[in-house]
C-alpha cells in the first residue's frame, strides 16, 4: 500500500481511523454538519447515515475485507483507493444471502475532516460489480 502524507496530513490520517471506530459516538467522528454528497438512495446525508451504511455491509458482508491500494491525507483530506471483498452472508440491498463471494471490487473515497472529525464526504463503490459477482445482476 502506498500512503502520502503531505505536511501536517498526519492528524487528518489519526481522524481518519478514529471515524472508522464504529464503537465511538456519532459525535466523536462525525461533525454536526456532515455532508454526504454521495449518500445511498435513502440514507441520510448526516455523519449517521454513512456510519449506517458501513454498518449494514458489515452485517451482509461479514468478512469484509478492505485492501487499501493508495491513502494520500492532507490536512483537511483524506483519499483512500482500495478494493473490497466479501462473502454474501445477510441481506443486501434487498437480496437475501447467496453464500457466494465478490472480490476486487473497487472502492474511493474523499474524506474531509475539520476539528479531528469528518466534515464531509465523497465516494464511489462499485455495487454493480458487487451485484454481478453475486449473481444478483
Amino acid at each position: 500500500m502506498a500512503v502520502e502524507v503531505t505536511a501536517d496530513g498526519g492528524p487528518t490520517l489519526e481522524a481518519r481511523d478514529r471515524m472508522r471506530q464504529q464503537d465511538l459516538p456519532l459525535e466523536a467522528r462525525f461533525t454536526p454538519d456532515f455532508t454526504d454528497h454521495d449518500a445511498a438512495e435513502g440514507e441520510p446525508e448526516d455523519g449517521s447515515g454513512i456510519a449506517w451504511f458501513w454498518e449494514q455491509f458489515g452485517k451482509a458482508f461479514t468478512d469484509v475485507e478492505r485492501e487499501d491500494i493508495e491513502t494520500i491525507a492532507t490536512p483537511t483530506k483524506v483519499i483512500t483507493i482500495s478494493t473490497l471483498a466479501g462473502t454474501h452472508t445477510g441481506e443486501w440491498m434487498g437480496h437475501a444471502p447467496t453464500g457466494r463471494r465478490f472480490t476486487g471490487i473497487r472502492n474511493v473515497q474523499v474524506i474531509g475532516f475539520r476539528d479531528g472529525r469528518a466534515s464531509e464526504r465523497w465516494g464511489s463503490t462499485d455495487q454493480l460489480g458487487i451485484l454481478q459477482q453475486l449473481g444478483l445482476a
